[in-house]
């Protein structure tokens, strides 16, 4: 008998209609706007970029102290900090060496470097941590890399990467050569 109520209850309880058209979006409420954007932030300071100058230039031309040229105006300190660092141009190479562990290792690095043919300006880019970053002018028939493979007077030049305005170098003295103890 037990039974015959469970089924009694059941049939008693009328069925309410599925509204299957709301489940598949039929009547759905119209989507809320998606938020705004965030604003974007500033980039984290860089550290291989060259330092501001710590003070105002009063070099300017015709202003003197009383023309008010030592304050800065409110231009100047909003604006942002330019980089100065470009792509190579044309007929420059950006070339990455290491190591140099000293500053008298780089300092000797460069004097060789500008005596290797076709070599022209060099302008160094920065030094850090025995790695030395030059942009090199550049005029001649070959590939740069060859010509530095060839000879850097005083230096054994071994080439790790190239691409086509940058080339990365391991140097090694002709004095440092090793010898199995």
């Amino acid at each position: 008998m037990a039974k015959k109520d469970k089924d009694k209850d059941k049939k008693e309880e009328p069925e309410a209609p599925v509204d299957l058209a709301s489940r598949i979006g039929a009547r759905s409420e119209p989507a809320p706007p998606p938020p705004a954007p965030a604003e974007p932030q500033a980039p984290p300071p860089r550290h291989d970029a060259p330092l501001p100058p710590r003070r105002i230039d009063t070099r300017q031309s015709g202003a003197g102290p009383a023309e008010g040229a030592n304050e800065p105006t409110g231009d100047d300190r909003s604006g942002a900090i330019l980089s100065p660092r470009t792509p190579p141009g044309p007929g420059e190479a950006d070339l990455v060496v290491t190591p140099l562990p000293t500053p008298d290792d780089w300092h000797r690095f460069e004097l060789a470097l500008r005596s290797v043919r076709g070599v022209g300006q060099l302008r160094t880019e920065y030094y850090r941590h025995g790695v030395l970053k030059v942009r090199v002018t550049y005029s001649g028939g070959e590939r740069l890399a060859q010509v530095l493979r060839a000879g850097v007077p005083g230096y054994r030049v071994r080439v790790i990467g190239e691409d086509r305005s940058t080339l990365q170098i391991l140097v090694a003295s002709e004095g440092d050569e090793r010898h199995p103890g």
